[in-house]
């Protein structure tokens, strides 16, 4: 909720003169479907679309539209010059108006699971809090976020994500956040990178380009090599995430990814709240993404459904809590569906290879399903290795799939490997 007021702020900054009917302004969308009135659309072109083909009617409904391409006069259209540039600078000056204390995060994986748990632990605490919702973690979708927050919040907590180097300092201008977390720096991304080094530069951006307080994981060694430098000139709050094994004992039946993810999550709660939060009754409140962690169990076969996304390390972590997890039950078959991941670039072939060289280790496995093109590419390299079994698609499963046993489903996005449970929903 902003006003028309902060809106002709903006415009002025831009060098427009304009006078608005004072209004407030009850939400911003860039969707056109999900505007009513009241609310502001910000028109972009897309590949298939142009939003300023919505604006007359929407202007009809009620809806405040901003648009870069001139249109007949109406007193709720604003055309301007850059439409992402002036969705940007107001939500800067949003931001500026917010008097609650702005939590940030990011980093390779468990980025929205612990973004989750921070925001159950903060209403445990009875406090009033907006947060990142989906994927809405990128230079449309922060801004929205920001001018979608109620003023009377106490908490904003924000969600960045990143492909190239300089997104997540652009984020950080624009969301000027009190408190800052990575919790990993993987290699997910890394194709769009020279290096391991130049994406973990990449995601530091977060503490070096913010002004508050470093929630800091320095058992990852980029993250510790920054305090290292960074310790005397910065406010860093240091833990180590080698320490959430000590949650075992308090979760038992939860795999070791997801026990970092709630270990950062009451760091950083240490560190904004001064207490360290009910981490039982914070999970129990906690609604986590669907396809993270899940379990489905369809007759004599029990899934673990991972597949939101995956990078090397996610996937040997979760590889390995499974492993662990169902290592030690007699009469119990164990596979692995796993799909390919996508963004690895040049470094693709060689982290498959080696992924797969791994799994060979896993004495205990009955099978390994591998699915989509990336490891496509190396089965030459394993075509006598009779654990490890190719398929291009995850539609093409069900010919191969057993009868009874425990699946871990894990892979990038790209695949849907979710479209298994097709199978048996038609009866396979």
């Amino acid at each position: 909720m902003f006003t028309t007021i902060l809106v002709e702020k903006v415009l002025s900054d831009n060098g427009i003169k304009r006078k608005l009917t004072p209004s407030i302004i009850s939400g911003a969308d860039l969707d056109s479907r999900k505007c009513r009135e009241g609310f502001m659309f910000f028109a972009f072109k897309g590949d298939n679309t142009d939003g300023h083909d919505y604006i007359p009617a929407l202007l009809e409904k009620g809806v405040w539209c901003v648009g870069s391409q001139k249109m007949d006069s109406h007193e709720r259209y604003i055309q301007v010059p850059d439409v992402l540039g002036f969705l940007t600078d107001i939500a800067k000056e949003r931001r500026k108006l917010f008097k609650g204390r702005v939590i940030a995060l990011t980093g390779s994986s468990g980025k929205t699971s612990t973004r989750e748990m921070i925001v159950s632990m903060l209403k445990l605490m009875a406090k009033t809090v907006h947060a990142t919702t989906g994927n809405l973690n990128n230079h449309l979708g922060l801004p929205l976020v920001i001018l979608n927050t109620p003023l009377n919040s106490d908490y904003l907590v924000l969600e960045m994500g990143m492909n190239h180097g300089g997104e997540i300092e652009h984020l950080v201008k624009i969301a000027d956040p009190d408190y800052t977390l990575i919790t990993n720096i993987g290699t997910a991304h890394i194709g769009n990178f020279d290096s391991q080094d130049g994406l973990a530069d990449a995601k530091l951006e977060i503490f070096k380009f913010s002004k508050g307080i470093c929630v800091a994981n320095s058992g990852d060694r980029y993250i510790k090599k920054w305090v290292e430098k960074n310790r005397e000139t910065r406010k860093v709050v240091e833990y180590n995430i080698k320490n959430a094994r000590s949650l075992t004992a308090l979760f038992p039946e939860i795999p070791e990814y997801m026990l970092e993810n709630i270990y950062s999550a009451s760091k950083v709660m240490e560190s904004v709240e001064g207490t360290y939060p009910d981490l039982k009754k914070s999970l129990e409140n906690c609604e986590l993404p669907k396809l993270r962690g899940e379990i489905k169990v369809f007759g004599k076969r029990k899934f673990i459904v991972d597949c939101y996304n995956a990078n090397p390390e996610s996937m040997k972590r979760s590889i390995e809590s499974f492993y662990k997890k169902y290592e030690n039950e007699k009469d119990v078959k164990r596979y692995l569906i796993l799909g390919s991941m996508f963004e690895l670039g040049d470094f693709s072939k060689k982290m498959h290879r080696e992924l797969v060289n791994y799994l060979k280790t896993l004495n205990l496995l009955e099978r390994v399903f591998l699915i989509g093109c990336e490891f496509e590419k190396t089965r030459l390299e394993f075509l006598n290795e009779k654990k490890v079994f190719f398929l291009g698609d995850i539609s093409e499963i069900s010919t191969y799939l057993p009868e009874d046993g425990i699946f871990l489903l894990k892979g990038s996005r790209g695949n849907r490997l979710e479209r298994i449970f097709d199978v048996f929903e038609h009866g396979g």
